[in-house]
């Protein structure tokens, strides 16, 4: 039987390099917030870590993410659910010491990890009485096929016409606000918000070059629909925010322009292509769900374990 060990330390710049998620790099967890942060790690009978789980720690909440899609722990090698079990343990017993009073886990996708996420999930939620909450994710498998042929065919039918009407742009950063400002004012009209600011965009992409991509369709040099997209990971990219002028809404670009975003990142080797969540005040929106199954995306579950002391 192994025998794991655990420690917390607070968050450096440097404090690691190997962590699996963008959003769980040193540099974005001090985006997230620029103080509060205690890393949690379990550790192998070699002393190498096996677990990790940063938390934001503002009394009486602690926070994993405080702002992004997800944190939660990742895992990077095979851990038995006795150990997570008890490292778990260890997290909550140092953060009630700290007086924490409610601890809120946004965990990753299933889909990203599925043989670790059933053991996370049973370990919170019934060896430790966390309560859940279930937002649902769609998601696109990056694979040979192409994402044409596994859109319902009225979908198919647009892309094809799509085709024929714009051109598939890819944009280097001088470009990226005027990519922003288009999407914001599409979201604008539809009177939807979105979530970071062009200030807050421009920080993040300036901490992560290489992690940002910016596409769009034109139809004679304007603007007809535009995506930002994040690389998670090199095997996963999610579609940050993405929208198309209301005047083309009989074509619906945004289901072409996925098509061709698609097509890179098969070519770039990615795995998976996150659609995100079409949750709308903790209801699913019925209407953004089925537009994302009809362009060939699977439903998953994407967890949030809350825990009052």
């Amino acid at each position: 039987m192994q025998v794991y060990s655990f420690r917390q330390q607070p968050l450096r710049r440097n404090s690691f390099a190997d962590a699996r998620y963008v959003y769980n790099t040193p540099q974005h967890l001090a985006l997230q917030a620029n103080s509060g942060w205690v890393v949690f790690e379990l550790l192998n009978p070699q002393k190498k870590v096996s677990a990790r789980m940063c938390i934001n720690v503002a009394a009486p909440k602690a926070l994993s993410p405080v702002r992004a899609p997800f944190g939660s722990c990742e895992i990077y090698a095979r851990v038995g659910v006795v150990a997570l079990l008890h490292f778990f343990s260890f997290v909550e017993a140092q953060l009630r010491k700290k007086k924490v009073r409610q601890v809120v886990i946004r965990n990753w996708p299933s889909l990203y990890e599925p043989q670790q996420a059933e053991p996370v999930f049973n370990v919170l939620v019934h060896k430790l009485n966390f309560l859940f909450t279930s937002e649902v994710s769609s998601i696109i498998q990056v694979n040979r096929e192409t994402l044409l042929s596994r859109m319902k065919i009225s979908e198919r039918q647009k892309a094809v016409k799509a085709a024929k009407l714009f051109s598939f742009n890819r944009y280097a950063a001088p470009q990226f606000k005027k990519v922003y400002e288009f999407i914001h004012t599409c979201r604008s009209e539809r009177q939807q918000t979105l979530s970071l600011s062009w200030k807050q965009v421009k920080q993040t992409c300036a901490a992560f070059p290489d992690n940002f991509l910016f596409f769009s369709l034109t139809a004679a040099s304007e603007m007809a629909a535009a995506a930002i997209v994040i690389k998670v990971n090199p095997k996963i990219w999610y579609t940050f925010y993405y929208a198309h002028d209301s005047k083309y809404n009989k074509v619906s670009p945004v289901v072409y322009l996925l098509s061709c975003i698609y097509e890179v990142a098969a070519k770039e080797k990615v795995k998976l292509l996150d659609l995100g969540t079409s949750m709308v005040n903790a209801e699913i929106n019925k209407s953004l769900l089925h537009f994302k199954q009809s362009v060939g995306a699977e439903t998953v579950s994407k967890f949030t374990f809350v825990k009052n002391y």
